[in-house]
């Protein structure tokens, strides 16, 4: 029986620098492109999040259209997180937005409350979100019974990098990227680090963006590489997330884990061949600036 999704994480709006050009007002945040991606895999999706005044209600509508249950996402006062993505040559990013106040001080007004009702065949998606919420929905993912995918973000590795490892071993798959093994992990070379997630008792599925990812089972002293699927770059905002939305979709399916990672990167791949969340199916107006 397929279980459902729950995707917990932030919404944010966006500017985005690639490709030679900057796009502002773009709908974004990590829970919104996972559970966009966890939907077109095929899963029953409720998303857990929060949406600042300015969010649009049409953009929440075109999930709602997509059958993405909502009951989980309030409204608070204030702005949404606003992120700042820019991209350079080698898969450069920067992300300028983590060294502002405002964009903490919204972090923790918006912080997403831990779903309340979990199947025992449910997969929870869980984001990079503060400690307290992803301590609060492992609870209630554990206490039904359901299995967590984890992602992280260079912030929260940064900063909360011993409660990152820690929450590592207690879920059961972790999706790290390159730059958040490479902090979490310093001085061990990429796939070394990959083993030694794995090593805490978690499958990982270390995101390599276009070299593909690198997949590791529990405990395994190995992992398996998995090849990119080949696509046209346009914006790669959303690659990572889109894939641990997906991946969480083929667990709950009852996929082996390497079979749903490998399935899982069509959907990062998807993602980055149009801006934002666009290739996704959520339709936006952007302003763009050469």
């Amino acid at each position: 029986m397929t279980g459902r999704v729950h995707v917990v994480g932030y919404l944010s709006i966006d500017r985005i620098e690639a490709g030679g050009r900057a796009m502002e007002g773009v709908p974004g945040g990590a829970a919104l492109y996972a559970a966009l991606a966890a939907r077109a895999a095929g899963a029953t999706v409720a998303l857990h999040a929060a949406a600042g005044e300015d969010f649009s209600e049409a953009w929440l509508e075109q999930l709602a259209a997509r059958g993405i249950d909502l009951a989980g996402v309030a409204r608070k006062a204030g702005p949404t997180r606003r992120a700042r993505l820019a991209y350079g040559p080698r898969d450069a990013r920067a992300s300028a937005h983590y060294a502002e106040a405002a964009w903490w001080e919204r972090t923790r007004a918006l912080a997403p409350s831990p779903p309340a009702t979990v199947g025992g065949g449910d997969v929870v998606a869980l984001m990079a979100v503060p400690d307290g919420v992803a301590d609060a929905t492992l609870a209630a993912a554990r206490g039904a019974g359901a299995r967590i995918a984890m992602d992280t973000s260079a912030a929260f590795a940064t900063d909360g990098r011993d409660a990152v490892l820690a929450r590592a071993a207690m879920v059961d798959c972790f999706a790290p990227s390159l730059e958040e093994t490479r902090l979490l992990h310093p001085g061990l070379d990429d796939d070394a680090a990959a083993v030694r997630l794995a090593a805490s008792g978690c499958d990982v599925l270390h995101k390599r963006g276009p070299a593909g990812a690198y997949a590791v089972a529990a405990r395994a002293d190995r992992g398996v590489r998995l090849p990119a699927p080949k696509t046209d770059l346009c914006d790669p905002t959303g690659a990572g997330d889109s894939t641990v939305g997906a991946l969480a979709a083929g667990l709950a399916a009852g996929a082996d884990f390497v079979v749903a990672a490998t399935a899982a990167l069509a959907f990062g791949a998807r993602c980055v061949s149009g801006i934002g969340p666009s290739a996704l199916g959520l339709d936006f107006k952007e302003t763009t600036r050469q």
